[in-house]
Order: C-alpha cells, then structure tokens, then sequence
C-alpha cells in the first residue's frame, strides 16, 4: 500500500529539521520534504539534489545542476510533474517530493534513484538518518535546506 501524501501546498516537511531526512524504508523518506521553488529554499544542497533527479529523469542536463531553483529547474520540475501525473505548479513539495520515493532503492549500504534515463547513485544515510553524498576527501556533504556546499553548487 502507498503511504499517503498530503498536498504540495503543506509545509509539513522535515525542513524543520534543517536536512533531508528518513528513517527505516526508504520510499516514504522523501514525502515529508518540501518546499522547494523559485521563492522556497532556492539555494541548496537539497535543490542539487532534487535537480539530480530531474537529471536521472532527463528533465535537466548535467550542466543545470548548481543548487539553484531557477527558472530552468523549475520548467523542468514541472515537466517531471507533468510525467508523473501531479498537478504541474513547479512547487517541490510533499507530493512531488512523495512522488520520487516510489523511484528509490537500496544497492547495498547506499540509496538510489531509478530514473527513466539513467540511474542517481551516491545517497546515503548516517545515524540520524539525514541524507549525505561522501567525498572523495573522506567528508560528506549533507542534503542540507541551509547550506550550498556539495561539489556541483556553484
């Protein structure tokens, strides 16, 4: 059975909490994350990572991975939605976000996002279950609302 989702518009989210964060399964980990927008949290590593999903889905090109939501995330964004069947508002909210969970998977210890054009590799949990990518150099880079760290930020 799907886990329930509520509207895009709620902003029940784990962004209280600062990171992308789940628990247990992985495909409900996502449907409590939001917002992003052009006006929402637009500046970081979770707009990396949510482009890195448009990217699997190829809705974006590599090269529109910066962390920015901007125009060009959100045309895509709303092609996504518009693919799988949401309301296409540009807006990533529990929905949309709730949406991409039915796309993870395990492969061993790491998570991954089975899009239609090729795969997203590389997301892992800690203890707290907040989502990070790991270095090359050993650090990790968390899936963080406040911060535009991760490597492809610009």
């Amino acid at each position: 059975m799907a886990p329930s989702r509520t509207s895009n518009a709620s902003l029940r989210s784990e962004y209280s909490q600062g990171y992308v964060v789940g628990a247990g399964e992985i495909n409900d980990d996502f449907g409590d994350e939001g917002p992003l927008s052009r006006t929402a949290n637009n500046h970081s590593n979770v707009v990396g990572m949510w482009q890195g999903i448009l990217w699997a889905d190829g809705h974006l090109a590599n090269s529109g991975r910066d962390c920015w939501f901007g125009p060009t995330t959100e045309a895509a964004t709303k092609a996504w939605q518009k693919d799988h069947g949401l309301d296409d508002d540009g807006i990533v909210g529990p929905l949309t976000f709730g949406k991409a969970d039915y796309y993870l998977y395990w492969e061993g210890s790491e998570i991954r996002y089975d899009g239609s054009v090729r795969n997203l590799t590389g997301m892992l949990r800690d203890s707290q279950g907040r989502y990070y990518q790991q270095n090359s150099d050993g650090t990790r880079t968390y899936g963080s609302y406040t911060s535009a760290d991760a490597l492809i930020c610009s």
